[in-house]
């Protein structure tokens, strides 16, 4: 019994050594072939060894855009579709005609489009074409060239998408804005900037009454007429113009405010033009000489170089060349544009009250407003002064490395003219000492005064005799601020204009 049993149990451990074994071996196996799948994965990967699996695979990973990426999606989705593409052209035979493309955005689901002016001035035929493929022929309902704004009307065969107006005056520097448009013809492009400032002056003397939103959205021609647009999906702003010394995008894009426009607007389609009262002169900046005469303690405010004629709004309240705006309706103006928006926005026929300085004492004139008659009442107010005072003669002279002596006197010639000689040189009325010659290097000379000017104002005390004219430039010593008012002729005509001349004596 012993000698089986001995037997039976080195059968059983022998039995137990062979299934471990076995189990030793398959880990073995498992391991080294995963190993080898790895190797030959990583192969794979980075050397590329198989040339039948170089394709790409797009990655299917969820993506959460951010929250400012996901607002520039849904306002482009909500004002695209209110975005058109403009085509003009200037002759009815296309063959011959020049075309343009601008921008324009739907404000009222019957057909109404804002664009620019200049998109359509020269327009005689037009195709709108709106987002979904659809075109129409536009016309014109109305057009205002000194805000470059016009209102276009389509014919749609049902309702169509409108855009929300924004209100621009609760903009602030640095607010994120769209431009929507047709940059090149590429039409309901997008961009995205800031706003940049506000109440910008292009400095190209196009009109008194523009006045823009500064953003650096990328705007570019074709974009004209279309909406600047803030993040809640309104319009707040029609893109304009660039400022630009290569015609394209510079980095400066400049917008019309979305509550100029909507005035614009609304005077176009009831009236079909834009009704603007005025006071009839010719503002300019208040230079220091002219701050401090009038005892004012900085330069804003507008001088009054002259009026536009004897029967102008301004000139029938009394005002005349010298004089210093500071406040129309209590409101104060800061320079001339102030003065003309805030004048051009009041009703026709009412009374304003101007306040204003005349030789350093506060003055008030009510004025009865007009009507504008034509845009040279506007125009005229943008433009350059009559002279240059470094070269009044607008003389080309030759270089010289020496500079000129100025002598310490006026340098003028002045003469009081007999009632006959006055009417030979136009100066029927006109009291004052007349300039018969005057010094090159002289003071007057170098101040842009001019021979055959007529003095009748120094420091707004009238020169109506030579006992004036010696008292009031003796009394003149250095570092004195002096204002001299003048009529001169005008180069395209015998009539005499009032110029207003400022300078600080040496």
């Amino acid at each position: 019994m012993f000698d089986k049993a001995e037997t039976f149990t080195d059968h059983q451990e022998k039995a137990a050594s062979r299934r471990q074994l076995r189990l030793v071996l398959i880990l073995v196996a498992v391991s080294c072939l995963s190993i080898g799948v790895a190797v030959g994965s990583l192969v794979h990967t980075f050397a590329g060894e198989t040339p039948n699996d170089n394709r790409l695979s797009i990655s299917t990973t969820p993506i959460t855009p951010d929250a400012l990426s996901a607002r520039f999606a849904q306002v482009a989705a909500q004002v695209e579709p209110a975005v058109v593409h403009i085509k003009v052209w200037d002759n009815d035979n296309r063959a011959f005609a020049r075309e343009g493309t601008g921008s324009g955005v739907i404000v009222n689901a019957q057909g109404y489009i804002i664009t620019n002016q200049h998109v359509v001035e020269r327009a005689v035929k037009m195709k709108i074409k709106l987002m979904d493929g659809a075109e129409y022929q536009g016309k014109v309902i109305g057009q205002d060239a000194e805000t470059d704004l016009a209102v276009i009307k389509i014919e749609p065969t049902s309702a169509l998408p409108v855009a929300k107006i924004g209100d621009s005056e609760r903009l602030n520097v640095g607010d994120w804005v769209l431009a929507i448009g047709s940059p090149f013809g590429f039409e309901q492009t997008v961009t995205a900037g800031i706003v940049s400032a506000k109440d910008r002056v292009a400095d190209n003397k196009q009109s008194a009454f523009q006045q823009f939103i500064q953003t650096d959205a990328a705007i570019n021609p074709g974009n004209s007429g279309g909406p600047l647009v803030n993040l809640a999906g309104e319009v707040v702003g029609i893109n304009t113009q660039i400022y630009t010394k290569t015609s394209v995008f510079s980095g400066i894009s400049l917008a019309m405010p979305s509550a100029m426009a909507v005035d614009v607007y609304n005077q176009l389609i009831t009236n079909g033009r834009v009704r603007r009262a005025f006071l009839g002169l010719k503002p300019i900046d208040v230079t220091p000489q002219v701050a401090r005469v009038n005892k004012l303690s900085d330069t804003k405010g507008v001088l009054v170089e002259r009026t536009t004629d004897d029967n102008s709004p301004a000139a029938k309240a009394g005002l005349t060349g010298g004089d210093v705006i500071v406040s129309v309706n209590n409101q104060k103006v800061r320079n001339f544009r102030e003065l003309i928006r805030v004048i051009a926005a009041q009703p026709i026929g009412s009374v304003a009250n101007v306040a204003y300085m005349r030789g350093g004492k506060m003055q008030n004139a009510a004025v009865r407003l007009e009507e504008r008659r034509n845009i040279n009442d506007a125009q005229e107010l943008l433009q350059q002064p009559l002279f240059d005072p470094r070269n009044p003669r607008g003389l080309v002279e030759p270089k010289s490395t020496e500079k000129p002596r100025i002598k310490f006197s006026l340098g003028m010639t002045p003469k009081f003219l007999t009632g006959e000689m006055a009417a030979q040189r136009g100066l029927d009325g006109i009291r004052g000492a007349y300039l018969a010659s005057i010094e090159p290097a002289s003071i007057a000379g170098m101040n842009g005064i001019m021979a055959d000017d007529m003095l009748v104002e120094i420091n707004y005390q009238p020169v109506r005799s030579m006992e004036d004219y010696t008292r009031l430039t003796n009394a003149l010593k250095s570092r004195d601020d002096v204002v001299m008012k003048l009529y001169r002729r005008e180069t395209t005509s015998p009539n005499r204009v009032s110029v207003i001349v400022s300078f600080t004596m040496p």
